[in-house]
């Protein structure tokens, strides 16, 4: 926890304010993926993500890499879920990408391991997986798509 604390401090005033953002996005993903079905929130994401008023609300991030808010989106996720923070991530930086009108797709998986079923979400732009290995995600089968 200090160590989250640490890093959290580190981070410059911008980031911080649009973790700030994320973490509370985050927490309103909570509520509606419990509540409503994958698609429709990930459909409602790229609507509004990719409408000319998200400047309005998220902090300009156009001029930070992927990478970057890969991490960003990774420690928000962290902040509000304890465990199986992938989806929260993933829709995340889904929302920021499809903001800078960037193709990227969320993708679903799942693996049986040993006598259960362990599920991951992650994102791909043109093949490529964002913010994973891709040893790492083709260890899962892919469920959904998003777009298809």
């Amino acid at each position: 926890m200090l160590s989250k604390l640490r890093r959290l401090a580190d981070l410059p005033l911008i980031e911080q304010a649009l973790f700030l953002q994320l973490t509370a996005l985050s927490l309103g993903l909570r509520v509606a993926l419990s509540c409503v079905p994958l698609h429709l929130v990930a459909s409602f994401i790229s609507r509004v993500a990719s409408s000319s008023r998200i400047g309005q609300i998220l902090i300009p991030h156009a001029h930070w890499t992927t990478d970057r808010l890969v991490a960003l989106a990774d420690l928000a996720a962290a902040a509000s879920h304890r465990n199986s923070r992938c989806l929260s991530r993933a829709l995340l930086l889904f929302w920021l990408l499809r903001a800078r009108l960037q193709p990227v797709s969320l993708c679903l998986g799942v693996s049986k391991n040993q006598n259960s079923l362990e599920g991951h979400a992650w994102l791909e732009q043109d093949g490529v997986v964002l913010g994973d290995t891709l040893s790492f995600v083709s260890r899962y089968a892919l469920l959904f798509r998003w777009p298809t």
